[in-house]
């Protein structure tokens, strides 16, 4: 590969990053001007949620700055903001998990229904769990404040703000570059991994060691393949559980038809009881997710990652849940304690990649206008790039024969920059001049070390 084919291989690789950030930035200014409708107990309308989304996005949706898709984003985003703000005062005055699941359903009610799709959301499958059904599955998971919670699709944030609330710690994976620059922002304090979560053992890093997983999958796609994948949330299973510490719980949603008591799943189960345990599996009527877009069956399974007794012998279940209220009553007396949790003392639970609670959202500036008060979120501070500048000479029996050597700073020195996952080229001829040492210091935004914007490389063999 050519110089010229490495640049615009670079340029490629970052303008995704660069546009995501963007339109998250915007996504959460447009989340912020909802949350006040919510606040007060008003619905949020067409209107209103047009006009918040050209106050964040400095333009219409007919002129392209914004698309409704992202709009729903958005509000989902708003019930984010809110349930930070609120949650732990609406669960000490709920008298039961039942009332507070009642004042989600009330809160859900002030959101527009999703009736406009986009072409990566059907692609990639994006139905977010609706607020009240990810309240119960954070009631299966039996969240402790000492938990790692893993959401190896996190989307929106719907079912991870749950585990906020609880105190937990979080690992966020979204592939979707809009939705996972969304929670770069709405999740501040942690750092959003992008990988396919059909693979998330493989892609993590060792030391994020999850003791609960809460996720919703793509029911039947999967990343770069066309087509109906028929086992594409069980693979989202089985590498999630491959991950979770030993005792730890996995708490899916699934189509209700991926279920261990249907004769074309039966056997995948038996095989999946053998690292893990299924302790409960109810399906979920339709209407559950009509307000986002969809009127298909789910199912809620939960499974302990402790090896089965019996692998073919599975709990029986309950039946089809004609809503959250029925699903809730039926998981507070049917889904058993937690196992114990194993683990290893090798792992690091201060990861740069988690976070034990998420730091309080930066407040708006009481402003009257929206489109100044969006501005506010839209345009961060920027802080000047320190380095250092350095002489260099190509060292001597560095500089081979062949066309291309590996390319690294030559004169200057970023403090806290990482080491590059890829390695990076330059022509010969260039590897041998010195480039001149720079003066002028670029500013970007600030952002912490541990997101890793800022990368090195180094030639072979040499020191950092």
């Amino acid at each position: 590969m050519n110089p010229i084919s490495v640049a615009v291989e670079a340029a490629r690789s970052i303008a995704p990053a660069a546009s995501s950030s963007h339109a998250g930035i915007a996504l959460l200014a447009a989340a912020n001007l909802l949350v006040v409708d919510l606040e007060c107990g008003r619905a949020i309308d067409a209107h209103a949620l047009r006009a918040a989304m050209t106050a964040a996005f400095g333009g219409t949706d007919a002129e392209g700055a914004w698309t409704w898709k992202t709009a729903y984003d958005a509000c989902e985003a708003a019930q984010v903001l809110f349930l930070r703000k609120f949650g732990p005062a609406m669960h000490k005055r709920a008298a039961s998990s039942a009332a507070f699941l009642a004042m989600l359903g009330k809160v859900a009610a002030l959101v527009p229904s999703h009736t406009r799709r986009s072409e990566e959301s059907e692609a990639l499958q994006q139905f977010s769990t609706p607020i009240g059904l990810g309240f119960v599955a954070s009631m299966a998971a039996m969240i402790t404040p000492t938990d790692l919670v893993l959401e190896p699709s996190a989307g929106t944030g719907l079912l991870a703000i749950h585990a906020e609330v609880a105190r937990a710690g979080l690992a966020l994976n979204e592939l979707a570059d809009t939705r996972s620059g969304l929670l770069d922002h709405l999740f501040p304090g942690v750092a959003v991994t992008r990988h396919d979560a059909a693979h998330i053992h493989d892609h993590l890093d060792a030391a994020v060691r999850p003791t609960v997983v809460l996720m919703n999958p793509p029911f039947s796609v999967a990343a770069h393949v066309d087509g109906r994948v028929a086992d594409a949330a069980l693979r989202h299973i089985k590498s999630a559980l491959t991950r979770l510490a030993e005792g730890g719980r996995l708490v899916a949603i699934t189509g209700a038809n991926l279920s261990p008591n249907n004769p074309s799943w039966r056997d995948s189960f038996a095989r999946l009881q053998e690292p893990g345990r299924v302790a409960f599996s109810a399906a979920i009527d339709g209407r559950v997710y009509a307000r986002h877009g969809t009127n298909v069956e789910t199912r809620l399974t939960v499974i302990d990652r402790v090896p089965a007794e019996a692998p073919t012998v599975f709990p029986d279940s309950p039946g089809i849940a004609s809503d959250t209220a029925t699903l809730l009553e039926w998981v507070t007396t049917l889904v058993p304690p937690r196992p114990a949790v194993t683990v290893p003392e090798t792992v690091a639970r201060g990861s740069p990649s988690v976070a034990r609670r998420a730091p309080a959202p930066r407040a708006l500036p009481k402003v009257k206008s929206p489109r100044r008060a969006a501005a506010a979120i839209v345009a961060p501070a920027a802080v000047e790039l320190a380095y250092e500048t350095v002489d260099w000479a190509p060292e001597t029996g560095r500089i081979t024969d062949a066309l291309y050597e590996g390319y690294a700073l030559q004169s200057i020195r970023i403090p806290g920059s990482q080491a590059h996952p890829t390695r990076l080229v330059q022509s010969a001829a260039m590897a041998s001049v010195a480039p001149p040492k720079p003066s002028y210091r670029p500013h970007r935004v600030a952002r912490p070390r541990s997101a890793c914007l800022i990368s090195r490389s180094r030639r072979r063999g040499a020191g950092p």
